[in-house]
């Protein structure tokens, strides 16, 4: 199996409304995908709960049968879709991808 993990940290918030404005709007774009796109094993949108200074706003924790299943479930319309929707939120990414 592989576990896809990405991370975003937002990077203008004006106040905690916009803050979660901004998880509502990629909860919305990337959380229907587990039903759309049939390669998808497990999917998550987590919302972080702690703030710290290193913290990160939203994670999603994918998983798939394969290697080539993350590559369809990347290159894929709908996740496109979600991408281009939540493309003006400023916002820095960290991803993590393995095996287990």
């Amino acid at each position: 199996m592989i576990r896809h993990i990405i991370m975003f940290k937002f990077l203008e918030v004006k106040n905690e409304d916009d803050r979660l404005q901004k998880i509502n709007r990629m909860k919305a774009a990337f959380s229907p995908l587990r039903n759309i796109i049939n390669v998808v094993e497990s999917y998550e949108v987590a919302i972080n709960e702690k703030k710290t200074d290193f913290s990160y706003d939203v994670a999603i924790i994918s998983e798939y049968i394969s290697w080539e299943n993350l590559e369809i479930y990347i290159k894929h319309p709908e996740h496109q879709k979600a991408i281009e929707t939540c493309k003006d939120i400023k916002k820095d990414k960290a991803v993590v991808d393995y095996e287990f």
